[in-house]
């Protein structure tokens, strides 16, 4: 695991992309939508908490990309799950739960692999790594979750140390 504290460029860029990808989602954070905010529905809260939430996962986007060297990343909006977070194949999974595992769903990509990345704005830790096809075992399927969601424990986390950056893609091995 990994901290990155976020200077003020990276911190601004998260704040200003946050503010957008939650007004993009107002739709989903009111109900109208056929797909509603898992989190907006268990917990509630109003719009600026909402808008904090998603500053604070586009800063654990940007947490990961300055891990992965990449300097000048720009977080995207309205891609939702048709591209990647970072590069081409890099989903990162944001959680503010100290002890939080990672969670996948259905509609991640398999051909990804997912970051967990713990903390708020502008302190966070990247935790660790895994393949997101390997992810949607029934073994971490999770009926705690809504949906079609898989539950990784940490545990189960591949080090960062273990994924390689080249080009747009990261590339990880494992060792048993």
């Amino acid at each position: 695991m990994f901290k990155v504290v976020l200077d003020v460029v990276q911190a601004n860029t998260a704040i200003d992309t946050g503010i957008k990808r939650a007004n993009t989602y107002k739709p989903q954070f009111d109900g109208i939508t056929a797909k509603k905010n898992y989190d907006q529905e268990r917990h509630g809260g109003s719009f600026a908490e909402f808008a904090t939430k998603q500053i604070d996962a586009v800063g654990a986007e940007v947490a990961a990309a300055e891990y992965l060297g990449l300097k000048d990343y720009e977080p995207q909006n309205g891609t939702y799950k048709d591209k990647a977070d970072i590069g081409e194949n890099i989903e990162v999974k944001h959680t503010y739960r100290r002890n939080g595992n990672l969670i996948i769903s259905n509609l991640d990509r398999d051909s990804d692999i997912a970051i967990l990345v713990i903390g708020r704005m502008p302190v966070y830790v990247v935790m660790g790594w895994f393949p997101v096809k390997e992810a949607k075992k029934e073994s971490y399927r999770s009926e705690l979750i809504r949906g079609h969601s898989y539950l990784v424990p940490r545990a189960d986390l591949r080090p960062m140390t273990h994924l390689n950056m080249i080009g747009d893609c990261v590339y990880g091995y494992h060792q048993v």
